[in-house]
């Protein structure tokens, strides 16, 4: 876990560096093990040529490979560092590029110098990293064992120090196996870590999917039932209009005086109907609702919320009520989003925190209409978990209720403890509405909500 955000930052760099394909981060990998080995290996034969044959009782010199020794040597040193380019697309055959470039090291170093190149160990890790673990482990003991035997073919045992040919085979075996073998596991605890990585964040980002998905699918669901909800209310202003028309034009002639007070409530109710239907253009569509064949039938207002109260205080809730200020007439779109939110909060209070008090705060202010829902004191202890923290679609669809209507709404958790929802919606100061008057009897629908014109009904029965 501690690589990780090392890795993030060299890859960050490497990106601004423009070193951005794996072929192009491998060739420089390549690189730099080349530098490396270079240097390594001049330190090593430095200390054995100098100091350590004078130490085991070997006749050695500082010059006992020539030039071209060293020369070869670096040369084969830079071609197995090379061969690290392919170590991911094709992790086998660096191996064996690897172990041959270490074959012929054994032809050009002294025979009592053994020096294992770094690239070998490198590309045994990427096997183990990138390929089957079967194929990883069985390969680099083969590799184990094939340099080992033909670099005693190659360089001939030597018995000058006292080992002999079965102690010289034994040692080198078990070095080369824990060199390759070390390096296969280490690739393979590393490739298994990275795809237990990989396998959470897609798990995490699947559920994200998920999460997204039915959220959207709330979003649309409360959609459709805004969008019936709001055609029962222009049906509903639009049915008295049209008796109101008929009416006005049956007293045109008798009575104008009526008949203009009549048509001047049709210019009211047509203006707040064209206002309500602008609130969805754009954001509703008609189409996707499901035609359910569900009778229209009145939305709830302002006026009902006392009978909402009062059904959540005969299931067990206990529900106080403060208000501020002089109400005034809202659109029915308004009223209906504030019944909702008031609705869904008090189920919400009911589900989450039973038995305590529920306390509603309405603030009728100069430009909005402030309706607070408040579940009470602390309900827990404990931190809440993530998960729990994550808005529900209840929620969801009343931030779309409000917006739909202009308005805001946040709900979280209050400071003194508990949950709160606060409602804000804007109101229109508009002056008392005109005197109404009655429509003509409707032959088959219920009566609308326009008050009726004085005297319609006798006009109607005439």
């Amino acid at each position: 876990m501690t690589g990780g955000p090392v890795l993030e930052v060299l890859h960050r760099r490497l990106d601004a560096a423009g070193i951005r394909t794996t072929t192009a981060r491998d060739a420089l990998l390549a690189a730099v093990v080349a530098v490396g080995s270079l240097l390594l290996f001049w330190a090593v034969m430095r200390a054995v040529l100098t100091d350590l044959g004078a130490a085991i009782g070997v006749d050695v010199s500082a010059d006992h490979m020539t030039t071209g020794q060293y020369v070869g040597a670096g040369a084969v040193i830079v071609a197995q560092a090379s061969a690290l380019t392919l170590r991911r697309r094709a992790p086998l055959l660096c191996l064996g590029l690897t172990l041959v470039g270490q074959l012929g090291l054994v032809l050009l170093l002294p025979p009592f110098v053994n020096f294992q190149a770094p690239a070998g160990v490198v590309a045994a890790y990427t096997l183990g990293a990138y390929a089957p673990r079967r194929t990883a482990i069985w390969s680099a003991g083969g590799t184990a064992v094939v340099q080992v035997l033909l670099g005693l073919v190659l360089a001939g045992p030597d018995t000058s120090l006292g080992f002999s040919v079965g102690a010289q085979l034994s040692s080198g075996l078990v070095s080369a196996l824990l060199t390759y073998l070390g390096a296969v596991l280490v690739g393979a605890y590393v490739g298994t870590r990275r795809e237990l990585l990989a396998g959470l964040r897609e798990q995490v980002l699947q559920a994200e999917r998920e999460q997204e998905a039915l959220a959207a699918q709330a979003v649309l669901e409360e959609r459709g039932r805004m969008a019936r909800e709001l055609h029962d209310v222009a049906a509903h202003h639009l049915s008295g209009i049209v008796l109101q028309a008929s009416a006005a034009e049956r007293l045109v002639d008798r009575d104008p005086d009526r008949a203009k007070e009549s048509m001047r409530w049709i210019r009211a109710q047509g203006r707040e109907t064209l206002d309500n239907l602008r609130l969805v253009v754009g954001i509703l569509r008609d189409a996707t609702a499901p035609d359910d064949g569900v009778p229209a039938t009145p939305q709830p207002t302002l006026d009902d919320v006392p009978e909402l109260v009062e059904l959540a205080r005969s299931a067990g809730a206990t529900v106080r009520e403060t208000s501020r200020g002089e109400p005034v007439d809202l659109p029915p779109t308004v009223q209906l989003t504030v019944y909702r939110v008031l609705q869904e909060a008090l189920s919400n209070a009911r589900r989450h925190a039973p038995g305590r008090t529920v306390e509603i705060d309405t603030e009728h202010g100069a430009r909005a209409l402030v309706v607070t829902v408040h579940n009470g004191g602390p309900t827990t202890t404990t931190v809440p978990s993530a998960a729990a923290a994550r808005p529900g679609h209840g929620l969801i669809g009343m931030r779309e209720r409000a917006e739909f209507v202009g308005g805001t709404l946040d709900a979280g958790p209050a400071p003194g403890g508990g949950w709160r929802v606060r409602l804000t919606v804007p109101r229109t100061a508009s002056a008392p509405a005109p005197s109404r008057p009655a429509p003509a009897p409707a032959p088959s629908r219920s009566a609308s909500a326009s008050a009726p014109v004085p005297g319609e009904a006798a006009e109607g029965a005439r």
